[in-house]
């Protein structure tokens, strides 16, 4: 029973948000039904593609760029550094559980990798989750105060809500 209530519960005809849909599984001669409800909570998918145009911090020579992902001012992800480009290719994910989309923000913040000291920065972008929850492979504007182009960070990030599963009122 709970194999077919799985399959149907994850298939895409799951509802939107403003919905809710009852599921009935017959066992053993008897009905039972489950009311399925969309939530606020979920898994979020975030790939950093590529970079193109990318400021250059560095007196001499190209760039050194890597990203840092931050949700809600917390790093959850660092990419690899890819040097001497102004134009990095990361095509890196990373995967998180967001307690509620509609408080949940994105930062993304572009750095240069330098040998002595403290990186420099090349530029943020921002996503608000609440007004956008999904991007396919869509290019971030970076920016700073006071600097006008930083470039363009190209990134994905989709959500999928997690579902709640529980008995009807008159069973409760």
């Amino acid at each position: 029973m709970f194999s077919r209530l799985y399959q149907r519960l994850t298939s895409p005809s799951s509802p939107s948000e403003e919905e809710t849909k009852e599921v009935h599984e017959e066992e053993e001669g008897t009905m039972s039904t489950l009311i399925q409800e969309p939530c606020k909570s979920g898994l979020l998918q975030i790939t950093v593609h590529s970079g193109k145009s990318l400021r250059k911090a560095d007196i001499f020579g190209k760039g050194d760029p890597y990203v840092v992902i931050k949700v809600n001012r917390v790093k959850i992800h660092t990419t690899v550094v890819k040097y001497g480009t102004d134009s990095p290719r990361f095509e890196e994910s990373v995967h998180c559980i967001l307690s509620d989309i509609n408080d949940s923000k994105l930062a993304f913040e572009v750095y240069d990798k330098d040998m002595i000291g403290v990186d420099d920065t090349i530029g943020c972008a921002f996503v608000n989750l609440a007004k956008k929850p999904s991007i396919v492979n869509s290019p971030l504007l970076l920016s700073l105060p006071d600097i006008n182009e930083c470039g363009s960070l190209y990134v994905s990030v989709s959500f999928t809500p997690m579902t709640i599963i529980r008995p009807p009122a008159s069973l409760e």
